[in-house]
């Protein structure tokens, strides 16, 4: 006969963990300089590699994207990816093994500029911070949380305004850039500019207006400068490329490949066209 739980006796180690972080939390800095929000909980009887792999569960699960992991550091930079309206949010966090425990903190920072409620910020990494398991349950969690995998549905753009997306991302931290896009796929519509061929492979760039084209100049936050936006085609689609025109509408299907800073160039790769 199973023994009878109170369910509230089950939400005990969740509330626990949201009171130690809403305890922990802190604000530095300003919306006019940029501010860093941040809390730490401490988890029982869990490993720093367990711990770490929770998390990449839980913040792929929000929809996140993971940028980089550093297991043994035991650190994970996540974002919330981009959208045509908003930045980037970064959200930083560090596992540190303290004795049987783990010591979790998160860390969110926003650009100057960008405002944000304090208790909105805390009440979401709370309840996060609170998903992390100890024991067994929490190095099961880990293990799985650990293979999880970036999301990298297609997203559908027109190439100019995914090429100033890339300008204003790389305005910001050109670094950053190819390791937040590298292998997502796009699905990319403009007219041809120019075709040639690269290597073994054919490269098909779009028409990018030149800055001195454009009817309007750069607004605040948006780069001064053109990236131009190509795809790749492996040498199994020359007979896709042989039938392409430059100036002619088209839309192609590739993987984020990597950006140029010197060049001011984005290239997709394994480009497919969509009929």
């Amino acid at each position: 006969m199973k023994r009878w739980v109170p369910w509230t006796m089950l939400l005990v180690p969740a509330m626990a963990a949201a009171g130690e972080c809403e305890s922990n939390f802190g604000k530095d800095g300003s919306a006019f300089s940029g501010t860093r929000y941040s809390s730490h909980v401490r988890v029982a009887n869990l490993s720093q590699q367990d711990a770490l792999g929770q998390m990449r569960g839980i913040m792929l699960a929000e929809k996140m994207q993971v940028i980089a992991e550093d297991a043994e550091a035991g650190t994970l930079l996540v974002e919330q990816p981009s959208t045509g309206t908003t930045r980037a949010i970064p959200t930083i966090i560090t596992v540190t093994a303290e004795g049987a425990d783990a010591k979790v903190e998160m860390a969110v920072k926003t650009d100057k500029g960008v405002f944000a409620k304090q208790e909105n910020i805390r009440t979401y990494m709370c309840e996060l911070l609170a998903k992390v398991k100890g024991g067994a349950a929490g190095k099961a969690a880990g293990a799985s949380g650990a293979q999880a995998k970036n999301n990298l549905a297609a997203g559908k753009k027109d190439a100019y305004i995914f090429s100033m997306e890339i300008a204003r991302e790389a305005k910001a931290n050109a670094v950053a850039l190819n390791a937040r896009h590298k292998g997502r796929q796009y699905t990319l519509s403009g007219k041809i500019d120019n075709i040639q061929e690269d290597g073994e492979d054919y490269n098909v760039s779009f028409h990018i207006p030149e800055m001195s084209e454009r009817p309007l100049g750069p607004l605040p936050g948006q780069a001064n400068f053109r990236v131009g936006v190509a795809c790749l085609f492996r040498p199994n689609q020359l007979a896709t490329v042989l039938t392409l025109r430059e100036k002619q509408s088209v839309t192609f299907a590739g993987t984020f490949y990597r950006y140029d800073d010197f060049k001011k160039m984005v290239w997709l790769e394994n480009c497919k066209q969509v009929r």
